[in-house]
């Protein structure tokens, strides 16, 4: 299945519907801050950026350089002038070695055609002992997203991605080992009835949507016009 191209449509649509409100994001912040325990002068790459949403919170958040990596021209514009931001993807990051103390990826490595060596250059441009963290849906572990519970035939591609087992397994070829897993979730303002408003900008932003056929999408049109009313914008990655 061909995935999204991210041009300038795409990356407005993105930017207006997929980024989650900072006020939703408290539960990420607190599990990144554990993870990546925070020190001044820090650097952390934002590998496939989009349109800076995480990067701008992470140098809010807890005062650190942060450096953003995004191979679409059309997203990296909506990236903060503050954020530093570089053409570039997994597997070919325009830094220089052991330059960063973390990396940061969100819904990402379903775009990556090859983890091992994406693994392996993350490792390179990471200091030793440098962390990885990885926000990412996988198969068997879908159950709290919101769109697989309106549309659940969204499954069809995100039950395709790398397995956690898969990843981890690329990711240890370059000497990285899992250290934690858990879901972290995010909230949206309103309830699931308001995701109707959203879903034709939703749809041209998020692969999973696009892929479906009209009768599903009509479909799950149904099921949140029917039992949406009341039901909290929660999202479980």
């Amino acid at each position: 299945m061909k995935l999204n191209p991210y041009d300038t449509q795409v990356a407005t649509a993105f930017k207006a519907s997929r980024e989650v409100p900072r006020a939703g994001l408290e539960e990420w912040r607190a599990a990144i801050e554990r993870h990546l325990r925070p020190l001044p002068g820090m650097t952390l790459v934002d590998i496939g950026a989009g349109t800076g949403a995480y990067a701008a919170a992470f140098a809010d958040w807890f005062g650190i350089d942060v450096i953003a990596v995004e191979p679409s021209a059309a997203m990296r514009s909506h990236i903060p002038s503050a954020i530093p931001a570089h053409d570039g993807d997994a597997c070919a990051l325009p830094l220089p070695d052991d330059s960063a103390d973390a990396a940061w990826l969100s819904l990402v490595l379903h775009h990556v055609l090859d983890l091992e060596r994406a693994a392996q250059e993350i490792r390179r441009v990471l200091r030793p002992g440098a962390p990885v963290l990885i926000r990412q849906g996988f198969p068997g572990r879908l159950e709290g997203v919101e769109l697989v519970r309106w549309f659940p035939e969204t499954a069809r591609v995100a039950n395709s991605y790398a397995t956690i087992d898969e990843m981890c397994g690329a990711f240890a070829t370059a000497g990285f080992r899992r250290e934690a897993l858990e879901p972290v979730r995010e909230t949206r303002p309103g309830t699931a009835t308001d995701l109707l408003g959203e879903l034709d900008a939703l749809r041209e932003a998020d692969t999973t949507l696009r892929a479906l056929t009209e009768e599903e999408f009509e479909r799950g049109k149904a099921r949140i016009k029917e039992t949406g009313a009341g039901e909290p914008r929660d999202n479980w990655l």
